[in-house]
């Protein structure tokens, strides 16, 4: 029922989530999603609490806790590539995330905000470490992170409004050649 809540929302925001409609986008009746959810507001918090947590796992997958033996480019890139393999193969999750529908409940934003704040965090650490694999280019490594950050979530966002002319092969292949454009010590 999460699924088809999902749908729907992502075919017409949260205005079109209504019982009826699940019931209908499910092939069940009515009092079935009534047994399961007392109402429209349960349907939207357990359905946003899921995506929420299940984005979260993505991103934090993505991302590599440190260094390793490639060069910090390429690890970027990496990282770039399985997040937007993850919006590609869930788009209605990453439209919640990435491109939140009006009415989209202030605890979900707020939420969005609070991982988006941790992976900040997390891509900054990266990027610190990266210019110091580097050599120490002369770059401010706090807003080096949060460009990373800035176009990993742009490929997403076209990786899911204009998935024909951004294909994930384009979105990467971009990302790299940015990455490799950073000049080394």
């Amino acid at each position: 029922m999460l699924d088809g809540a999902l749908a729907l929302i992502a075919a017409g925001g949260f205005d079109a989530l209504t019982m009826e409609a699940v019931a209908r986008r499910c092939g069940v009746t009515k009092p079935v999603v009534y047994e399961i959810f007392a109402n429209r507001a349960e349907v939207i918090s357990a359905l946003l609490e899921r995506e929420s947590a299940r984005a979260t796992a993505q991103v934090l997958e993505a991302i590599p806790e440190g260094l390793d033996e490639r060069p910090p480019e390429d690890l970027y890139t990496d990282t770039v590539r399985a997040f937007v393999n993850a919006v590609v193969e869930s788009p209605d999750r990453w439209r919640l995330v990435l491109l939140p529908p009006e009415g989209t409940p202030v605890e979900f934003r707020q939420q969005v905000e609070r991982v988006r704040a941790q992976v900040t965090e997390q891509v900054n650490a990266l990027a610190d470490l990266g210019l110091k694999a580097m050599g120490g280019p002369d770059l401010d490594a706090e807003l080096l992170g949060h460009a990373m950050l800035a176009l990993g979530e742009m490929a997403g966002r076209l990786a899911i409004t204009d998935p024909e002319r951004f294909p994930p092969e384009r979105l990467v292949a971009f990302v790299s050649r940015m990455a490799h454009f950073l000049p080394r010590a």
